[in-house]
């Protein structure tokens, strides 16, 4: 069997791993990417195709060029998206909430094959149709095999850096048991129930969307949500999602019920357009990142540590971040001959302190909050509670403490329960005031802790050393917000 050695080994050719590998081979380590699509294939991933824009000052770390790949006329669709609009047409309501900078609509295939062609420029080996199929292990991790071009092959490295998507395999591959060399392995084994599922098309529309200039959202059962989100003002990429932790739902069937009754796709083939070769399907993470993603000889990132929003699941921005820091970690810890969790440790205090892996940790417990109400009520909530609160609630960038905002929910959101019962609105859904009042009062009590917790993860550790006393700490919160919410313990997500 060939055996090929490298310093680093990366699993997977998404933003992650491009970030992961382009950035350790920057900073010296000799690097191979490993991609289990062909060289043509690679980068087209399922994706909402929406993405934060590159010029804003500091959104994308080096040595990845994203302002590069924006300027690309095929990769940057449609970079005129200024707002999010979120509709429930069953209730009449509609919310829009502006950006403060503008998002971009890609095309996520372009965008992808711009990023593996940079990061071969940065002297990384990359082996496509290269499908890994098992972990080798020896007081840390070593390794993997793999099946390239038909043909086993081994790879040994110092460090392997999981980016390997949202229920990675390698998860399952690795004994992090058996890597329990100093006392118990930190890395923390994610549950199926923590990801979600998610399915989209590409349409062509006859005439130009009236919200060619927003990504949509709307409520779907089983805590999910259909998007529709303009490439151009006729291209639509249109898609839906739903969390495992819920009873399934037929994606394609759902997907196509609620085209159906809608205007703009009036005259499409429907058939035709289901039974192409644009629709994708992918798991991702719902979950606040991973309390830690490093073992010895180990790293994950990307969707394989959770660093998606657990609201909205868009994970660009996270794993160009997270695959940054586990590129700059791995090269370190090489140099420095230290491969241990102490050594690789810099990548979890990075994600926490540096960058938003204490904003989408704590609004995980918006996600958590949601899963205990019924999908009426949550539907009512959302469309009572004011466009700045929903925008605290599906983005990294507010903050959660401002004076303004600590009064938003109840002020803001009582303003509108008059209102909208005097027209009615929720009369259909057999809902109470009392009802809707109670979950109110659990919208500013998720605050609160929404605080505590944002609060609690910029301070998580330094190194190894203090990452149990951490843990407990963080474990009480999760209890406390649990009675909060008086969940049973078959309920609670952690």
């Amino acid at each position: 069997m060939p055996r090929e050695t490298y310093e680093v080994i990366v699993v997977g050719g998404g933003v992650a791993g491009c970030f992961a590998a382009a950035t350790a081979a920057k900073r010296g380590a000799e690097v191979v990417q490993l991609e289990r699509k062909s060289p043509e294939k690679g980068g087209h991933i399922a994706c909402g195709d929406a993405m934060k824009s590159p010029t804003k000052k500091k959104m994308y770390p080096g040595p990845i060029d994203m302002k590069a790949i924006a300027a690309d006329e095929d990769a940057l669709i449609d970079g005129n998206i200024d707002q999010i609009e979120w509709w429930d047409e069953e209730i009449d309501v509609k919310k829009t909430i502006p950006y403060d900078g503008n998002s971009n609509v890609i095309d996520r295939y372009v965008v992808g094959q711009r990023l593996l062609e940079q990061t071969g420029d940065f002297g990384v080996d990359q082996h496509y149709n290269t499908v890994v199929n098992d972990v080798t292990q020896n007081g840390r991790v070593t390794g993997v095999e793999a099946i390239r071009e038909g043909e086993q092959v081994s790879y040994e490295g110092e460090v392997l850096i999981d980016a390997a998507g949202a229920q990675s395999i390698l998860q399952d591959l690795v004994d992090f048991e058996a890597l329990d060399t100093t006392g118990e392995t930190t890395f923390e084994l994610p549950h199926y129930t923590h990801f979600g599922s998610a399915y989209r098309e590409i349409v062509e529309t006859e005439k130009p969307v009236d919200y060619h200039n927003a990504i949509v959202g709307k409520p779907l059962e089983e805590m999910g949500y259909i998007w529709y989100f303009p490439r151009t003002p006729t291209e639509i990429n249109v898609g839906l999602g739903f969390q495992m932790n819920k009873e399934p739902i037929p994606l394609n069937d759902r997907l196509r019920r609620d085209m159906e009754q809608r205007p703009e796709f009036k005259n499409a083939d429907l058939d035709e357009i289901f039974d192409t070769q644009n629709k994708l399907g992918s798991s991702i993470a719902l979950r606040r990142p991973l309390d830690s993603m490093v073992a010895p000889g180990y790293l994950a990132t990307g969707g394989a540590a959770g660093m998606t929003h657990p609201i909205s699941g868009k994970g660009i921005r996270g794993a160009a971040i997270s695959g940054y820091s586990a590129g700059k970690t791995a090269a370190a810890a090489v140099a420095d001959g230290d491969v241990s969790e102490h050594g690789l440790w810099e990548h979890n205090r990075f994600i926490f302190r540096d960058h938003e892996g204490s904003k989408l940790a704590s609004r995980d417990a918006y996600n958590v909050a949601a899963s205990s109400i019924e999908p009426d009520i949550l539907r009512a909530v959302a469309a009572l509670l004011p466009e700045e609160e929903l925008k605290t609630i599906v983005g990294t960038e507010t903050d959660i403490e401002t004076v303004k905002g600590k009064a938003m929910v109840g002020l803001g959101a009582a303003k509108n329960l008059v209102a909208e019962y005097r027209k009615g609105t929720f009369e259909q859904l057999g809902i109470s005031k009392e009802q809707l009042y109670e979950a109110i009062l659990g919208v500013r009590e998720t605050r609160n802790f929404v605080s505590k917790y944002d609060d609690h993860y910029e301070n998580y550790p330094e190194n190894r050393a203090r990452f149990e006393d951490w843990l407990a700490r963080r474990n009480r919160l999760d209890q406390q917000f649990y009675d909060a919410l008086d969940l049973a313990s078959s309920e609670q997500k952690y």
